[in-house]
C-alpha cells in the first residue's frame, strides 16, 4: 500500500509533532512508501484529503491522519465528500491519535502510543468497515459526517467558549482547569431550550433541554462515557437528551455525565435508531466531533453510513 499522511502539527499542544518525529525515522528506515502533507490553517485537513482522493485509488492508498479527533474528522469528511462527488469508493483511513481527547481511538481500539498505532496500520491487510454518522442540516443545506458524536447545547457551548479563549489568548490548547472554568460558566449561563426528537414514526418534545448528544460510540470529552451501549459496530446511534431542572439536580446530572452515567438519570431520555431528526426553535450551539458548528437554529437529520478503516484493533 501507498500511505498519504496528513499531519496537524499543533494538535494536542504539539503532541502530533512529537508523534511524527518518533515514527518518521521508522518509516524511512523500513523504506515505506509515503507522501506527506501538513495542515496550515483551519479545516485544511479536509481540503488536503479531497486533493488526495482525486489523484489516488482506494485499492492502493491509505490516508493516515496524525492529530486529534478534529483532524480525523476533517480528513474523513474530505475523503467521503470527494468519493461521493467522484462516484468512487472512499479511501481507507488510518489514525495515529495525538490530540487531547482521542475519543475515536478509544471507541475503535487504537493505541495511544504512536509506534503501536502505526503498527496497527502497517499490519492491517484489509479495511474494516465501521458505522459512522451522516447529517443533513436543512436550514443551511449542509452535509457532513461524524465519527464520534454530534452535540447541541451544553457540550457545544463549552467548545465555543474554549475556541474563543484560544483565539483571544493565541493558544492552540487549553488545560483542564480552563476547560472546567468554561464548563462552569456554561452551566450558570445556559438557558434551557425546546427540542423535538423524531425517532422512527414517533415525535418527542422536551421544553427544557440543555444537553442533546447523538453518539456513535461511548466516549466524549477525552474518555467520559456518554452512551455506554453505543458501538461503531452497530448500525445505529445512541441519543441522550437531558432536561434542566433545579440547580442541585442540574449539578447532579453533570456529575453523572462526568461519571458516564448520565443515561441512567430519570431526567435523561434515551433514544436509539439509524434515522433521527432533531429540531430546535431557538438559536443553540452545536458541535460535531469537537468541531464548532456555530450558534444556529437546528433542523438536522441523522442517518448511518459506513467507512473503511485500515487499522487492526487492540486486543
Amino acid at each position: 500500500m501507498n500511505y498519504s499522511i496528513i499531519l496537524n502539527r499543533h494538535a494536542g499542544n504539539g503532541n502530533a509533532e512529537k508523534a511524527w518525529s518518533t515514527i518518521k525515522p521508522y518509516l524511512d528506515q523500513q523504506q515505506i512508501d509515503y507522501h506527506f502533507e501538513t495542515t496550515k490553517y483551519p479545516n485544511h485537513g479536509e481540503y488536503l484529503a479531497k486533493q488526495i482522493a482525486q489523484s489516488h485509488s482506494a485499492e492502493s492508498t491509505v490516508v493516515i491522519a496524525i492529530g486529534g479527533d478534529g483532524t480525523l474528522h476533517q480528513v474523513v469528511n474530505g475523503l467521503m465528500k470527494a468519493a461521493k462527488h467522484l462516484g468512487k469508493t472512499p479511501l481507507a483511513v488510518g489514525y495515529i491519535p495525538a490530540g487531547t481527547g482521542n475519543d475515536f481511538a478509544r471507541g475503535y481500539g487504537i493505541s495511544l502510543h504512536p509506534h503501536t498505532a502505526l503498527n496497527q496500520i502497517l499490519t492491517a491487510d484489509k479495511p474494516q468497515m465501521i458505522n459512522i454518522g451522516h447529517y443533513h442540516e436543512a436550514i443551511r443545506g449542509e452535509d457532513g459526517y461524524f465519527l464520534n458524536n454530534i452535540g447541541i447545547g451544553f457540550d457545544a457551548a463549552i467548545v465555543s467558549r474554549a475556541n474563543t479563549f484560544k483565539i483571544r489568548h493565541k493558544k492552540n490548547h487549553i488545560g483542564r482547569f480552563t476547560y472546567l472554568q468554561k464548563a462552569l460558566g456554561v452551566m450558570y449561563d445556559q438557558e434551557p431550550f425546546a427540542i423535538m426528537i423524531q425517532c422512527g414514526h414517533e415525535r418527542f418534545i422536551f421544553p427544557k433541554a440543555y444537553i442533546a448528544i447523538a453518539s456513535n460510540h461511548p466516549f466524549i470529552g477525552g474518555g467520559f462515557r456518554v452512551a455506554p451501549h453505543a458501538s461503531l459496530a452497530k448500525p445505529s446511534f445512541e441519543l441522550v437528551v437531558a432536561e434542566r431542572k433545579n440547580w442541585p439536580m442540574t449539578t447532579w446530572q453533570l456529575l453523572q455525565l462526568a461519571r458516564g452515567k448520565l443515561d441512567q438519570s430519570k431526567f435523561a431520555h434515551h433514544f436509539q435508531g439509524d434515522n433521527l431528526h432533531i429540531t430546535t426553535t431557538s438559536l443553540e450551539f452545536s458541535q460535531t466531533d469537537g468541531e464548532e458548528m456555530g450558534n444556529r437554529f437546528i433542523d438536522i437529520a441523522l442517518d448511518v453510513t459506513q467507512y473503511p478503516i485500515w487499522q487492526t484493533r487492540e486486543s
